[in-house]
């Protein structure tokens, strides 16, 4: 039985869901999976787990030991993301290693250390085995930096969506009143998803929509201030939920106003679960929502447009529910479970053949 370790950095949004499914799909297959990163992280993932602290500054030593120690057990080293990758390479056991990266340095969204970062970024897939990256548009921007390496696009899965409890229940829980009109955005509250471009369309939705921002992040505090001086504002924070299915399924529309997304793992919840979406055109979200058919592309930044997408959902019901059955049926077909599992074992394989020779 071969074996692998999964590496995560101090990440609990969608990469988190990813490995979850990920190390599930690789054990059902024969795989030896354990997982290791930040005790946070690594709550509620139940397989072999050794926590540690992944991530750059005064603990990358003590990360960088364990890794060591924990790489001597293993066959495979897969860590996801920047930190992770570089926590690895620091251990000393690039060769056996494979990094996924689920998004790029933003300046946006990393502030002044962005130009460090950038280049760690560019420099990592030469210092590993094989690169994996979640989107063509991610492929593109390591080319270069990857040459002489083994690079490929796979796709990531988020979990099977599973809706327990009842569409009103939840309704009932956010007060939202058997008159309004519900949307929701369910993310982390950093400056990735632009929650700032949702807060300013929904000034100027009909009075009967109330807007739901499910997540917890970096930029709750900003906007928590923002919403309290603007009380007439119809945006609600609720904080994080373990089941945001249900979030998602009570929705008359889900919203994603990221300026920049590595793939959008919500987006293609809400698709799965059959819901409108409206969505910015950032990354390969297009891949998912195809403007018009599966749902509704509008630019970044642009919360007209946002808002003015939103509306015409909102208004149009019958319309609304054929992009929700058209979404549903093309994330079935476009993105099933098996693609990402052969893509992720063909690079163990392929990396194991190559130690071999």
């Amino acid at each position: 039985m071969s074996s692998v370790l999964h590496l995560l950095g101090p990440s609990t949004g969608g990469i988190r869901q990813h490995v979850a499914v990920l190390a599930e799909a690789l054990e059902e297959r024969g795989w030896d999976v354990s997982v290791a990163g930040p005790p946070g992280v690594m709550k509620g993932l139940g397989r072999g787990q050794h926590d540690v602290p992944i991530a750059f500054g005064p603990k990358l030593i003590s990360a960088v030991v364990e890794v060591r120690r924990l790489a001597r057990q293993v066959d495979v080293i897969h860590a996801h993301g920047l930190k992770a990758g570089w926590v690895a390479v620091a251990a000393g056991v690039g060769g056996r290693t494979v990094v996924t990266v689920h998004n790029l340095v933003l300046d946006e969204a990393t502030g002044r250390g962005a130009p460090v970062l950038r280049r760690l970024e560019l420099r990592l897939p030469r210092r590993v085995a094989a690169t994996i990256a979640i989107s063509s548009q991610i492929e593109e921007h390591l080319a270069d930096a990857a040459k002489g390496r083994e690079l490929r696009v796979v796709a990531p899965v988020g979990p099977e969506p599973v809706v327990t409890r009842d569409r009103e229940d939840i309704r009932r829980e956010l007060g939202v009143t058997d008159g309004q009109r519900l949307v929701i955005l369910v993310g982390r509250l950093h400056p990735q998803k632009d929650v700032d471009n949702l807060i300013d369309a929904a000034r100027g939705l009909p009075g009967d929509v109330a807007v739901v921002v499910v997540g917890s992040g970096p930029d709750e505090a900003r906007l928590r201030k923002i919403l309290a001086a603007e009380p007439d504002t119809p945006v609600s924070l609720v904080g994080p939920r373990p089941d945001a299915a249900n979030y998602l399924a009570a929705a008359d529309v889900v919203v994603s106003s990221a300026r920049w997304e590595g793939f959008g793992l919500v987006i293609g919840e809400a698709l799965r679960l059959g819901r409108p979406v409206v969505a910015t055109d950032v990354g390969p979200v297009s891949t998912m929502v195809i403007d018009g058919r599966t749902g509704l592309l509008v630019p970044a930044e642009d919360p007209t447009a946002l808002r003015q997408a939103i509306t015409s959902l909102l208004d149009r019901p019958d319309h609304a529910h054929a992009l929700g059955v058209q979404g549903a049926r093309h994330m079935e077909l476009t993105y099933p479970m098996s693609e990402l599992v052969d893509g992720v074992e063909a690079t163990y394989r392929a990396m194991l053949s190559q130690e071999t020779r």
